[in-house]
């Protein structure tokens, strides 16, 4: 209590306490949004999207043609699949029905209901024996049904597959295989006459086949809450979603077998017109969507803000330490060695820092009771629980990360002139300056 007293009677200090509450004020609204979403898109996908490699497939037959030929095209699109497992860099492929995780492809948003409680979900549909699973590398948690499994032996618009935190969402235990689920979701609903229809809300029962393990649509997406649906029946132009060795790189892959794959993968009406991995689609989406733009606006704000402080505050650490050269001297004279003074000059910038981080962090405080903390990843499941879905986490986690950037910027702005300081002689150290 001494030391602050002796700290804060100087005039110089309480300028300073002054400029570091206002950059505590500054850098806690800047680097709030760039740590939350630091957090989120750095969460664990599941699978490796630098491995995954998405073959699109076309074909030369108009839609019509497709429809009237019903065998031709599905037959064909076996075959190229064929060729994609014979390739020496990939490991395993499935054809993805409609939607392939990691792509940013619209899938099909449901409610499931258990028991009162429901939950937003995504549905991904896969056909039987496709080997999504293995694909991906999702394993299932369920004991009686192996990951190889997964997708045999399933009933049509029945089977379902939930991820673990959708499980734990609903029911609180992963333990649901053979249970019932309730599903809710948009469909296609015909009038009598076979040609007109129109959406409607459609409930429908499903039969729990299995759980696995975790996993997330984009990078910026926190939910985990996904079902898998088997669903069967001819689909065109469906893509092929390959799984490459862990030695060879996907964007290699993409560039090296491009012409390759546009050369050889080719039947007599089907064709692979275009490759991507997951990553690329992944950093493609981030860069359009809003998220991307939001995401880029944070940390160029955060880096503003960084730079500022660092230059803002070494500039007056510098000034107030030289203000205390002559002090420094008298104390060397009085026989105080060079380590004790800097020393000083450390713990007094520790001390100074922490009161007036602590001040500014009391200051934002208020205004986060009254407007809360940045939220921009809300997750819609009760079973995904991060750190700033807490406030008081929230506000600690924060508070801390600011605190350590500042003390580092203080003691490194306040040790370079203090070490040079104590390194000058006592003549030159006590002289007028």
């Amino acid at each position: 209590m001494k030391q602050l007293k002796e700290i804060f009677g100087r005039k110089t200090s309480v300028w300073l306490a002054l400029e570091l509450i206002l950059v505590t004020l500054a850098c806690w609204w800047a680097f709030d949004p760039v740590l939350v979403s630091c957090t989120v898109t750095h969460l664990p996908m599941g699978y490796d999207a630098d491995r995954l490699v998405r073959f699109q497939v076309a074909s030369t037959m108009q839609q019509n043609w497709q429809i009237a030929e019903l065998g031709t095209v599905p037959s064909e699109e076996k075959m190229l699949l064929k060729k994609v497992r014979e390739m020496d860099e990939v490991v395993e492929a499935y054809p993805a029905r409609s939607v392939p995780i990691g792509f940013h492809s619209v899938s099909v948003n449901s409610y499931f209901f258990n028991e009162g409680d429901s939950l937003l979900a995504w549905i991904y549909r896969f056909m039987p024996d496709s080997k999504m699973f293995e694909v991906y590398g999702l394993q299932s948690i369920t004991p009686d049904v192996p990951t190889a499994l997964l997708t045999h032996d399933c009933e049509y618009q029945r089977s379902i597959i939930l991820s673990r935190s959708m499980a734990m969402g609903l029911f609180g235990t992963t333990d649901v295989a053979g249970r019932t689920i309730f599903g809710a979701r948009h469909e296609w609903v015909s009038d009598d006459d076979g040609y007109n229809g129109r959406t409607e809300w459609v409930r429908r029962a499903y039969h729990i086949r299995a759980v696995v393990e975790d996993v997330r649509i984009e990078p910026y997406d926190r939910d985990y809450a996904i079902a898998f649906l088997c669903e069967s029946g001819p689909e065109y132009n469906v893509p092929i979603i390959a799984r490459l060795r862990d030695d060879v790189s996907g964007d290699w892959f993409v560039e090296a077998r491009r012409q390759e794959v546009q050369r050889d993968l080719v039947t007599e009406h089907c064709y692979v017109r275009d490759m991507q991995t997951a990553r690329q689609s992944q950093k493609r989406t981030i860069e359009v969507t809003g998220v991307g733009r939001q995401m880029r606006r944070n940390l160029l704000i955060a880096a503003f803000f960084a730079v500022n402080l660092a230059f803002g505050v070494f500039g007056t650490l510098i000034m107030y330490t030289r203000q205390r050269r002559e002090e420094a001297g008298v104390r060397r004279a009085f026989g105080a060695t060079r380590w004790s003074i800097f020393r000083g000059f450390i713990r007094e910038a520790w001390l100074l820092t922490t009161v007036s981080v602590v001040v500014g962090c009391i200051i934002y405080f208020q205004f986060a009771t009254a407007r809360g903390l940045y939220d921009g990843f809300t997750s819609r499941n009760p079973a995904v629980h991060l750190w700033f879905d807490d406030f008081g986490t929230h506000f600690l986690m924060v508070s801390a990360v600011v605190y350590l950037i500042i003390l580092c910027t203080v003691l490194i702005g306040t040790a370079i002139p203090a070490w040079r300081i104590c390194r000058s002689t006592i003549t030159e150290a006590i002289k007028e300056e």
